[in-house]
């Protein structure tokens, strides 16, 4: 499977050569050692874009640092590449400022509405479909946002929701999937970053966050979930 991966941002700090970049996070999360996957990079800060919606066999949409609601050119040209792929009914995945992205683009809105969410949460399945989430009863998965997804774009249904973040998920017919957490951090990546901006986040929300970090996640059945919305 061909995966074009529109990023929107890089790991940063030492965790780049630690880890590896957002490429190999989500290269080691849909692969699980299958080779088959391929995962092609488009640095879209920089300008690199898809030539058409048929280049790769389906899309992700990254991370950033960046809000979907800022004016950056880039971000002006993504959303032009969501409505885009959304026409062509290409299937499209986004991830965190990803998914807040296609939110935005498509008619929807996005709002900063104070505080940090991180750790890992639960999201609780509300509305069951073919794009709904890879474990019955819902899955848990490790979040890092300050912004939220509050009104969905016509046409789009929630599909999960969380204590914390009230639009965890959200589908787009059968091509388009919205997941606001991280399947592609890992529990030790999840502990290095929010250790690393404990000064910004504060103590006592860092300390809440490593405290969930113990049980683990479901990422890798989020991973099949996402596959198989790729897959179309």
């Amino acid at each position: 499977m061909r995966i074009g991966l529109l990023r929107c941002d890089e790991v940063g700090g030492d965790r780049l050569e630690r880890y590896g970049g957002y490429r190999e996070l989500f290269t080691e999360l849909l692969s699980h050692g299958d080779d088959e996957v391929v995962v092609t990079d488009y640095d879209v800060v920089d300008g690199r874009l898809p030539g058409a919606a048929d280049e790769q066999d389906g899309w992700l949409i990254s991370g950033a640092r960046s809000s979907a609601l800022d004016d950056d050119p880039w971000i002006t040209d993504l959303f032009d590449v969501v409505r885009d792929l959304d026409a062509a009914r290409a299937p499209v995945i986004g991830v965190c400022f990803g998914h807040q992205a296609v939110a935005q683009a498509l008619g929807g809105e996005v709002r900063y509405t104070g505080g940090w969410n991180i750790g890992v949460r639960h999201a609780e399945v509300v509305a069951p479909s073919s794009v709904t989430a890879p474990v019955d009863g819902g899955f848990g998965i490790t979040y890092c946002h300050q912004d939220h997804v509050v009104d969905l774009p016509a046409g789009a249904r929630l599909t999960s929701s969380t204590a914390h973040c009230p639009v965890a998920s959200f589908g787009i017919g059968d091509h388009i999937i919205g997941i606001q957490g991280h399947p592609e951090f890992d529990t030790d990546f999840a502990r290095d970053l929010y250790t690393s901006r404990l000064v910004r986040i504060g103590q006592e929300v860092v300390a809440d966050a490593l405290s969930t970090l113990d049980g683990g996640t479901d990422r890798f059945a989020v991973a099949d979930w996402m596959l198989n919305v790729l897959a179309g």
